[in-house]
């Protein structure tokens, strides 16, 4: 089959890159496949960070092909035209925000009427929604053949946006794609200098209102006599800085770290690899693609019973379940992990997810379903 996918990439920085990427390396194995890449992804008008591009030493990557200019309706045509001409039978697009609609939209349209174009959607309506998200949504969306999800609550939203819509419910893939994820635990914190004995929760990941860092922080208010607790928290702060440097600054100033950057690709699991836990204490979420680092990492996590969260993660098994914003909840997980037996060991647990979440196991059910949707057969 051919294949094109249109999403993101290496320079590019950020997990729907990341994702977009491994799924790519997956499927080229048994398909002729095309990475349709951006010149331009957000204006830098719109983009709240530092840099949209990633300065690793190290990149992950697919050779990609950087076409789309995200305000600029010809380059969008000439994709679809040169899909077209190649003869596609269907489009991957990545979806993760209505900004982009109008540019997948018209290179869906003008790709030919033969082809079969899928959303994949790691978000199918915006975190952060202001007036018109939903016909943005609606208009960048319905004219898809078909939608792979990432939770079961997204298809109530899909739904409701997409009348009579054919989806596939599946789930965010261990990443495998960082180097030193087999470092040993003693080894990772000694390039962090840590104490082999200091017991630490991580935060890792981009800072915004919806992932609950203030929560957080609160709980580790509330467990100071634990002794030798570490709380990291790391990632580029893109809103909310005031707030959160005033509560790690309420917090003695050996109990946290506060690393307000983004973390290139060769440092990442050394982060996770010095961990005894990973925190997760989001007010909203679909998937997260922390969770698949963690366990990779061989780390268990805590996370919040929202959206597709909790499919990922079996109770006392790969880790803990919270209710979204209740400190008490998340200070309670926190300290059963720590107190009673030095850090339960979770390995069998976390080894059975990622057996369950693999990339040849996701691969297969898309295309299964990209095969399906281009017969007629799905329901």
């Amino acid at each position: 089959m051919k294949l094109a996918f249109i999403a993101p990439g290496y320079p590019y920085r950020g997990g729907i890159s990341h994702f977009a990427t491994r799924l790519a390396r997956q499927l080229s194995d048994t398909h002729q496949c095309r990475f349709i890449n951006f010149t331009r992804l957000y204006p830098n008008l719109l983009f709240p960070g530092k840099t949209q591009f990633d300065t690793s030493s190290q990149a992950v990557e697919f050779p990609s092909e950087r076409m789309i200019d995200s305000i600029c309706p010809f380059s969008w045509r000439r994709v679809g035209k040169s899909l077209r001409k190649w003869g596609a039978d269907a489009l991957v697009f990545h979806w993760w925000h209505p900004f982009f609609g109008p540019a997948f939209r018209t290179i869906s349209t003008s790709s030919g009427s033969k082809v079969t174009s899928v959303a994949i959607c790691h978000n199918v309506a915006p975190h952060e929604r202001g007036k018109l998200w939903r016909k943005a949504v609606n208009y960048g969306l319905d004219r898809m053949d078909g939608f792979a999800i990432h939770a079961k609550e997204e298809a109530k939203e899909l739904d409701d946006l997409i009348k009579d819509n054919r989806h596939i419910t599946l789930f965010h893939p261990i990443y495998d794609i960082f180097p030193d994820e087999d470092l040993p635990k003693h080894e990772a914190r000694q390039r962090l200098g840590l104490e082999t004995d200091d017991k630490v929760v991580l935060y890792f990941g981009l800072i915004r209102p919806y992932k609950g860092v203030e929560v957080l922080l609160r709980a580790a208010s509330e467990l100071k006599d634990i002794p030798g607790l570490k709380l990291h928290i790391v990632g580029e702060i893109y809103s909310n800085r005031d707030e959160i440097r005033r509560l790690v600054a309420s917090l003695p100033v050996d109990m946290v770290r506060l690393v307000d950057e983004y973390i290139p690709n060769e440092a990442v699991s050394t982060w996770f690899r010095a961990a005894d836990i990973v925190a997760l204490p989001y007010l909203s979420a679909t998937q997260s693609g922390i969770v698949s680092i963690a366990y990779r990492c061989s780390r268990p996590v805590i996370i919040t019973r929202v959206g597709g969260l909790p499919d990922a993660v079996v109770e006392g098994e790969s880790g803990y379940l919270v209710e979204p914003g209740n400190t008490e909840d998340l200070t309670r997980a926190i300290r059963n992990h720590f107190s009673g037996r030095e850090n339960p060991d979770m390995t069998p647990g976390i080894e059975r997810m990622q057996r369950r979440l693999s990339w040849d196991r996701y691969a297969a059910e898309l295309v299964r379903f990209i095969d399906e949707l281009k017969v007629g057969a799905v329901r």
